[in-house]
């Protein structure tokens, strides 16, 4: 089983449609519902996405949006252990060292984002979600 953190703008992509790669990013949740992927996300990820969704959509429309994704991926949570770790990392965006420190507590095996910038000291790799359904089709 493939263990994936998924970035918050995949999360957005995948409820918003007119965001890029939203297909990509529903197909890549799909695969968490018993393809075999075992996805999670940071517990301040749901909250941006309720935030970011909220404002565009409502909020009937984000609360169920956050309720649909919590359906297919695990909450990672965030503590004080992780927010220190986030702060020493060498990611020079504090949520993506969040994001990064979560993945790594959790045994991620990719982190799944389009922020091509993120996660490069990471020792977990990081790919897009078209990047990753062509590595798991083959």
């Amino acid at each position: 089983m493939c263990r994936l953190m998924i970035d918050t703008n995949i999360l957005i992509d995948a409820m918003i449609d007119d965001r890029p790669q939203t297909n990509e990013a529903v197909e890549l949740l799909d695969r968490c519902n018993g393809w075999g992927e075992f996805g999670m996300a940071s517990v301040l990820s749901f909250k941006d996405v309720y935030y970011i969704i909220q404002r565009s959509k409502g909020e009937r429309f984000a609360r169920a949006s956050v309720e649909s994704l919590m359906g297919l991926v695990a909450v990672a949570p965030v503590d004080g252990e992780v927010c220190d770790e986030a702060l020493r990392s060498n990611e020079p965006d504090f949520e993506d060292g969040i994001i990064r420190i979560c993945a790594e507590l959790n045994g991620a095996d990719f982190i799944i984002t389009r922020d091509k910038d993120a996660f490069a000291n990471s020792k977990i790799r990081s790919v897009t979600a078209s990047e990753y359904l062509a590595i798991a089709s083959n």
